[in-house]
Order: C-alpha cells, then structure tokens, then sequence
C-alpha cells in the first residue's frame, strides 16, 4: 500500500485553533471590492431540468451576474477534472466520471449547482437565488449502492453502465481468504 490508504490513522494539526475559538474560515474573510454567490441547488436527487429561468434574478438588486451552465459552456469553462481514477481490477481504465460545475440538463442528487448568483452582498445573492425558476421533471431514483447496480436501475451517466465507474480492488483475496479460514 502506498504513503495513504483506507483505514490509516493521520494527525490532524488544525483542531486547536477552531476548538479554542481562534480559528479562521473563509467566511470570516472580508475584502474591500467583495462580491458573494449563492448556488441554486436541485430539491431533488434525480430529475430532467426541463426549464431554468434567470431573468428575474438577474434583474434583482446588487446582482452581478446569474450563471447557467450555458453560460459557462458559452465561456468555455468544461467539466470539472476527476483527480484519480483507478485501474480496474482487470488491469483496464475507466472513462473518468463527467463533473460539470452546475447540471446539466438533469440533476443527479439532492443539492447538486444548478445556477449560480454572484452580488455584491450575501444577502442579495440569497434574495436574487430565490428569484432563479428551474422546473423539474422527477426521475426514478435509488439510493442504494447495490440497488443503483442491478439491472434496469436508473443510470447516473450512459459513459458508465449499470452505474459503475470502475471496478477496483486493493489488497491480497488470498491472504484474506487464507486468514479466514484459519480464524
């Protein structure tokens, strides 16, 4: 195994600043030229985005902009990067899972981006979220690993069938099984 793994145990260094109340988080952090965002997240954890309206939020007070994923792939902006992804256990690889930063066309779990509000305070972003409309059309859903795998469930992405991203293992199945049969 290598320098990190499952079950590892690791120090932490950052608990007795936040326990003694001296810590420091992003949101105590004020700049002058300061702009805050809010996300608008899905109620839903699989659904069709069948419509989302910005119009109303980006007319609201303070707003800066109101962002849709047509509007970050009209700039550009592509999916988000998978930072690892295994080998499969019969020495293949896997597409790596698509991220986009807000859905695409259809939600995949409760709270997933779904527009953001950019404004010159929080509370106006919160305000301006509030007036984002999306429509949602329920999809079938699990939310069981092993109910997501059997046959006919409900597919997260068509790049990865029967919902499995990768199949892989780490470890020695014969010391194990060896270990098991001598305890």
């Amino acid at each position: 195994m290598g320098r990190f793994g499952t079950g590892q145990p690791f120090r932490r260094n950052e608990d007795e600043r936040f326990l003694l109340g001296t810590g420091r988080y992003t949101a105590d952090i004020e700049a002058d030229d300061q702009a805050a965002a809010v996300a608008v997240r899905s109620p839903y954890g699989h659904a069709a985005i069948t419509a989302l309206d910005t119009a109303a939020a980006a007319r609201a007070p303070g707003v800066l902009g109101v962002f849709s994923i047509a509007d970050l792939r009209a700039d550009g902006i592509g999916d988000l990067p998978c930072v690892f992804m295994p080998p499969n256990r019969d020495g293949g690889t896997s597409p790596p899972p698509l991220r986009p930063p807000l859905a695409e066309g259809r939600v995949r779990h409760v709270g997933e981006p779904v527009a953001f509000v950019v404004a010159e305070t929080l509370q106006q972003a919160r305000d301006a979220a509030e007036l984002v409309e999306v429509d949602y059309e329920p999809l079938d859903a699990v939310a069981d690993a092993a109910a997501a795998m059997a046959p006919g469930a409900p597919e997260v992405s068509a790049a990865h069938p029967g919902n499995v991203a990768f199949d892989w293992e780490m470890g020695d199945a014969e010391a194990v099984a060896a270990g098991f049969a001598e305890a």
